[in-house]
């Protein structure tokens, strides 16, 4: 049951490695463990300084860490040996004595702890607690008591026997106790199997019953039982049968009272699901929410980018310039907040292909060039003689990492330069990348540094009023480094810059990387092709058909998905561009007409909804390619080119 206990536990925290131990005269046992790698084993002992529990005892009550490098106990026996960033642990009490901990680590950082993870640990601990001192009870009677009765009054265990010769059926005292029936009571089996509750739990032991004469298969099941007053109880009955002959001549077996600790676990597993419920509500509400930004911001981005390239005089090219700086910097906190999202409810998944990281080096400097020199810094990037490229990973989430980074560097540099450095290393036996950024910046103060990985956080309340930002960017990054098994470090002074190290461990390609094409795509002439575009939203059909006439393609619009499949099958056209949520029927059920109708002409989901479920879903129905909202002018028409160009 303890080991029960401890792998419910690591599933409600998250971590890998669960531990009961008894602690004596500064000696920490393991009696119990649960982990993952079964790196430890029960009987293992270590000094009670040596491990975390030492402040749980001292402290007398639950106590925990989601971040041991940034905690006050950074320089502990246990982090130095063992590397250990979270935990939570409680003292574990039998009568009066503490008798050692219930505690849950893992090598890995993980969001702060909750109040509710400390009743959950505490209640973890109670009934441990419970438990032994049941069996300490049950040891020292076996051990000095005479009688069965009271064995099974403090085990709150009873046996009972079926002589299937002469159907007599006989309970113990406490069989007859659990059942809450009278000394006097003589009960047959058909009276018996009509205590369990009607339905599956009397269906249950009604077959283990036949199974154990018919085929001699003894069973253990957790069932409910209604007792003779009316009350519902939980119960654990064992049982098998002896043979003569060949013939089933016995069934015996023991009956338990179990009823509290069941209760506890499905207590335990209530708040699991209204945990889980809620973070899956919230991830939802989130989604929804950067879907409903994202499109008014299709209009608002796209409008901007297609004035970008229209006759402007100097002043108002300033002004669209200003314009489209902002509405993408509200974008990044927009994509900030659904990462942030996707990592809480562990929805974040990592493409697994060839990618070169001089060319994302390169393209992160790219993107940073014009605020650099508008600030008079530096920008420069420097290339390990030894290093060779051609990696496999995902490169659009290196990308996101060695931005943020960067960003971060030159947003907070008035002067001097930041440079991002790339090498090869290896960390912890495997073959890495190494980016190290580093700036001549206003720094930060040893406080500040602790803070910076937190989300919500920056290094103080005047940061966010300067500068700007959600908060969210250094714990994503971090989240991300440590999702690749990869490290971060950080040093830094007031008023003197900051460096900071990645390395992340990334297998070597075997195969050439292409290398991406980039900068302004030249809109491409599609002047005898048929465009079907599926869009309800007035401003993107005004919007994209912009875009398109500049193609000088040939398109029609369609309000929703309804009208699409209509006028697909009295036309022909050459690609579909198709939003997912309009009414009358949307875009996923419009697509699997139009791909029944002619599965060879493209339909690409044209939409602003981005999480990765979703666009998987839409890849794996048979679109061609995803394109987000807000539209990028220089994505939508490579992607033109590639599919009709």
């Amino acid at each position: 049951m303890i080991n029960e206990l401890l792998g419910l536990g690591r599933e409600v925290f998250g971590l890998d490695i669960a531990i009961v131990s008894r602690i004596q005269d500064n000696v920490y046992k393991v009696l119990y463990v649960d982990c993952a790698n079964n790196e430890l084993e029960a009987g293992a002992e270590f000094p009670l300084d040596n491990t975390y529990c030492t402040h749980t005892m001292l402290a007398d009550r639950a106590v925990c860490y989601h971040h041991t490098k940034h905690s006050e106990i950074a320089s502990h026996p246990c982090y130095q040996n063992f590397g250990l960033e979270s935990y939570i642990g409680a003292p574990i009490r039998v009568g009066d004595e503490v008798f050692g901990t219930v505690n849950f680590s893992a090598p890995a950082p993980r969001d702060k702890f909750e109040d509710q993870d400390v009743d959950y640990v505490e209640l973890f601990a109670q009934w441990i607690g419970a438990e032994l001192s049941k069996q300490k009870t049950y040891e020292e009677l076996h051990k000095n008591s005479k009688t069965l009765d009271k064995l099974e009054s403090v085990a709150n265990i009873g046996t009972w026997e079926l002589n299937l010769l002469d159907g007599q059926l006989t309970w113990s005292r406490q069989t007859r106790l659990i059942h809450e029936v009278g000394d006097d009571f003589v009960p047959n089996v058909d009276e018996g199997l009509d205590f369990y509750k009607e339905g599956e739990s009397r269906e249950r032991i009604s077959e283990a019953v036949t199974t154990a004469i018919e085929e001699g298969k003894p069973w253990d099941l957790e069932l409910q039982i209604i007792t003779a007053k009316g009350n519902e109880l939980w119960v654990r009955a064992q049982g098998e049968a002896e043979f003569e002959n060949g013939q089933c001549i016995r069934l015996f077996g023991a009956f338990q009272n179990i009823d509290d600790m069941v209760q506890q676990r499905l207590k335990l597993e209530e708040a699991r699901e209204k945990a889980e419920a809620a973070n899956k509500t919230k991830s939802e509400f989130l989604a929804n929410m950067s879907h409903e930004i994202r499109t008014p911001m299709n209009g608002v981005l796209g409008t901007l980018q297609l004035l970008e390239q229209s006759d402007l005089d100097e002043k108002s090219k300033i002004f669209v310039e200003k314009a489209i700086y902002s509405s993408k910097t509200l974008l990044t906190i927009i994509n900030d907040i659904l990462d942030y999202s996707k990592i809480e409810a562990n929805k974040l998944d990592f493409e697994h292909a060839p990618f070169s990281v001089r060319e994302t080096m390169t393209s992160v400097q790219s993107d940073l060039l014009e605020q650099s020199l508008k600030k008079g810094i530096q920008l420069r990037t420097h290339v390990s003689d030894d290093f060779e490229d051609g990696w496999v990973g995902d490169s659009v989430r290196v990308r996101q990492i060695l931005l943020n980074l960067t960003s971060n560097a030159v947003k907070f540099t008035e002067s001097g330069s930041v440079d991002i450095e790339l090498s090869q290393t290896t960390w912890e036996g495997r073959e890495a990348i190494q980016f190290v950024v580093r700036d001549s910046g206003i720094g930060m103060s040893k406080e500040a540094q602790k803070r910076i990985f937190e989300r919500f956080t920056q290094a103080d309340s005047s940061t966010t009023r300067k500068f700007g930002g959600t908060g969210l960017g250094m714990s994503i990054t971090t989240s991300l480094i440590k999702m690749m098994n990869g490290d971060i470090s950080l040093l830094s002074k007031e008023d003197k810059g900051t460096t900071v190290t990645v390395v992340l461990p990334l297998e070597k390609s075997t195969s050439k990387v292409k290398q991406k094409r980039r900068g302004v795509v030249e809109v491409p002439d599609l002047s005898s092709k048929r465009i079907l575009v599926a869009e309800d939203n007035e401003i993107n059909q005004l919007l994209v058909g912009s875009m398109l006439k500049k193609t000088k393609v040939d398109f029609t619009f369609a309000d929703n998905g309804k009208v699409a499949v209509e006028l697909f099958k009295s036309n022909q056209y050459d690609l579909v561009l198709m939003d997912i949520q309009m009414p009358e029927m949307d875009g996923v059920q419009a697509f699997k007409h139009i791909h029944k109708i002619s599965p060879d002409v493209p339909v690409v989901a044209l939409t602003a909804n981005v999480m990765t479920d979703d666009i998987n879903q839409y890849l794996e129905l048979g679109f061609v390619a995803h394109i987000e909202k807000p539209i990028d002018l220089n994505r939508f028409y490579r992607e033109l080119t590639n599919l009709i160009g």
